[in-house]
């Protein structure tokens, strides 16, 4: 095709078209697309109008894949286009010298290599824009997390998508106040998962609806064909139900425009209602399916499996649900064809069904038409260990527990052989457990003796083993008790002795008379009973060393505390000392160097203080001296502390310790307290004579220091006790 040719219509440019009009009819893209496919592609819908009018042969030509445009409009969801080119194909219809015919029946009911209809493939794809959309959304919500800017998310969305710049900005357009509404949003929700969720809706609807309406036009166009499955055996009802949520629209159309004429087979002998049960998590489609044919609940495909067993292996409960409570008088109804229900039950798709239940009951005790496997709904959730699913069975069918499969087995059966602890643990709380916990399958083994074989975690064996409805003396056909078994795999090698152990408690073992059943006296079982109790010797053995070890360490850990401690006292106390030695010369040196001097006079007076009069004197006298004996009381204390370690031979930090070191520190404040009023005190003495300066001096000490001192010596002595206790 010619390069420019291409590029406008890529591009949507209508006036670069004119010089290419003549040659439309013979420029083709190395698939044998035409210019009316590639602009059909790109969805430029004035462009299409141009080429239509300039060679509307163009309509039914096909390229590589045997494709018309038309198909290629339906599988982009462009319902403009697919419109004109139906429009055009009427009046071609309309002009008798044309020669055409039947075009637009011709063109809607053209098929591909695959068989697909136009309906086929807007059907099939009604589900890929929205992935495309969605990946814009989270780059759209990248950049507002980071704070939004338009441009900036332009260029993101243009560098990691392969979207043109329009599209970029009109989704951006569409969608700008109502993400950034979101991100608004302060709630305990998670804004994350929250912006996803609502921006995947409101996009994956948008790509509904462009598919819908183009789905609408072509059955509209040819509501009397019944559109025959391609070449994999798909109808377009099937690939609709297959899309799951996508496809729901769709599936109201179909089923609305076509009534009796659609048809609905898929692959595998499926029908849509087996997809719709297998991937609408919503039941939406498995009750629009259910309304307009309900036969199609009893339907199997070539395995066996009707829609229920779908739905129910994928825990779909909302379909269990829905499928139960529409009619209630089924429940217990035969049908006809018992293959539909393990389906939706083994995918968990609890909305499916609700919805198969919701039309047939009998659904929860029936799920195959194989004769040979007759599990029941109940039997695949438990397999599949889907507890919402079971709960749901329970509720609309109460009785279905007591249901057994071709084995003979009961749901407790087929959760302990499949190791689903969550399904062990919820039977395990029912009222009924008991009538399920000792009954016996075709081989005459109870829930334990499959318990013994199994992988279970050790608590859900451990409740199971242990309940109190539990008999551990019930046999199977081969004459064997659960306890039997443990002495059988033991001596098969098929169980370590350390897991017998578990398994079996100490009361069993015992009383390997009672507990062991009937094959004691046999297959070596008084030896194994040795074994297993010098095993269990050693056990107790490998216990009681573990404790120790642990023991161990405790004490190590402690005496390393300890020590830590103690070189951490030692340090304390040298500080105090060194502090201590400090006060004492200080206090020692102003006991001789006092303030005013002494009176070197003759007479009686001489040697003596000027100054002893003074009551200022007589206060720093007096707290001088008790700021010694506090500093030389603290370096006593001191030094006790360490002569006790030594003659204890200690190296931790013990009560006496602790008693000793607070008592040296309290000392010590107190002994810079009063070393403080000494110093008030002989400011006072010596300038009595300025005494707005003495009384300043002793205002700021008296009222700031002592405050900030008694706050810091309570944090302080705080902090030091919750250190060593």
């Amino acid at each position: 095709m010619n390069h420019s040719l291409y590029r406008s219509a890529m591009e949507g440019k209508v006036a670069d078209l004119g010089q290419h009009k003549d040659a439309l009819d013979g420029e083709l893209t190395p698939n044998r697309n035409t210019v009316l496919h590639v602009a059909a592609q790109f969805g430029h819908l004035d462009y299409v109008k141009e080429v239509l009018e300039a060679c509307p042969s163009l309509l039914c030509r096909l390229n590589i894949k045997k494709e018309t445009p038309l198909h290629t409009a339906a599988r982009e969801g462009h319902s403009e286009i697919v419109k004109a080119m139906i429009g055009r194909a009427k009046r071609l219809e309309e002009e008798v010298e044309s020669g055409l015919v039947g075009a637009v029946k011709d063109m809607l009911r053209a098929t591909n290599l695959d068989g697909d209809t136009a309906l086929h493939v807007a059907a099939r794809n009604c589900h890929l824009e929205g992935g495309k959309y969605l990946k814009v959304f989270k780059l759209l919500t990248e950049s507002l997390e980071r704070g939004w800017n338009e441009e900036e998310a332009k260029g993101i969305i243009k560098r990691r998508t392969k979207l043109h710049l329009k599209e970029v900005e009109g989704i951006m357009r569409d969608r700008e106040e109502e993400v950034e509404e979101i991100m608004r949003a302060d709630n305990e929700v998670d804004r994350d998962r929250a912006l996803h969720m609502a921006v995947r809706n409101c996009l994956e609807k948008a790509n509904r609806d462009t598919h819908l309406e183009v789905v609408k036009l072509l059955s509209k166009e040819d509501a009397e064909f019944q559109h025959p499955p391609n070449n994999f055996q798909e109808t377009p009802l099937y690939l609709a139900a297959e899309r799951g949520i996508m496809g729901v629209a769709i599936v109201d159309t179909l089923v609305e425009t076509y009534k009796s004429l659609l048809t609905y087979s898929g692959p595998g002998g499926r029908t849509a209602l087996h997809a719709a049960a297998l991937k609408d998590f919503t039941g939406e489609s498995t009750k629009k399916l259910l309304e307009w044919k309900k036969d199609l609940i009893n339907q199997a495909d070539k395995y066996g499996w009707i829609p229920l067993r779908y739905a129910t292996c994928n825990g779909n409960k909302g379909g269990v649900k829905e499928l139960l409570a529409m009619d209630g008088s089924q429940a217990y109804i035969t049908t006809t064809n018992k293959g539909d229900q393990d389906t939706s039950t083994s995918n968990g798709n609890e909305n499916g069904v609700r919805e198969l239940l919701v039309m047939d009951e009998s659904g929860a005790y029936i799920t195959t038409t194989n004769k040979d496997d007759l599990d029941k709904a109940i039997h695949i959730a438990a397999a599949y260990g889907h507890n919402r699913v079971i709960k749901e069975l329970l509720h609309i069918a109460p009785d279905c527990w007591e249901m057994v499969n071709s084995k003979g087995q009961n749901a407790l059966h087929i959760a302990v052989d499949m190791n689903r602890n969550s399904v062990i643990d919820f039977i395990l709380d029912q009222s009924w457990v008991g009538q399920l916990i000792n009954q016996k399958d075709n081989e005459g083994n109870t829930p334990l003796h499959l318990l013994i074989a199994s992988d279970c975690d050790s608590y859900y064996c451990d409740r199971l083993w242990m309940h109190h409805r539990a008999d551990h003396l019930a046999f199977n056909g081969e004459n064997m008790t659960p306890v039997d078994l443990v002495w059988s795999n033991l001596m098969e090698e098929r169980m370590s002795t350390f897991t017998a152990i578990y398994i079996v408690d100490d009361t069993f073992l015992d009383s390997a008379g009672i507990g062991g059943g009937r094959n004691l006296a046999c297959n070596g079982h008084v030896n194994y009973l040795a074994k297993l109790e010098k095993a269990r010797g050693h056990e107790q053995q490998k216990r009681a060393e573990a404790e120790w070890k642990k023991d161990q360490e405790r004490r190590e850990a402690e005496e390393k505390k300890n020590k830590e401690a103690f070189e951490l006292s030692v340090n304390l106390f040298q500080t105090i000392v060194i502090v201590a030695a400090l006060i004492a010369t200080i206090t020692f040196a102003a006991a001789f160097t006092i303030p005013g001097g002494y009176d070197g006079n003759q007479g009686r007076d001489q040697g003596m203080a000027i100054l002893s009069r003074a009551s200022a004197f007589k206060a720093f006298v007096l707290t001088n001296t008790i700021a010694m004996v506090c500093s030389v009381t603290s370096i006593f204390l001191c030094l006790s502390a360490m002569g006790y370690s030594l003659s204890a031979k200690k190296e931790a930090f013990d009560i006496h310790h602790l008693n000793r070191y607070l008592g040296a520190a309290e000392l010590i404040i107190i002994s810079m307290f009063f070393l403080m009023i000494a110093f008030i005190a002989a400011t006072f003495a010596v300038l009595a004579h300025a005494i707005a300066l003495a009384v300043s001096t002793f205002a700021f000490v008296v009222l700031a220091l002592p405050s900030v001192l008694i706050v810091q010596v309570q944090k302080y002595r705080d902090e030091q006790t919750n250190f060593y206790n």
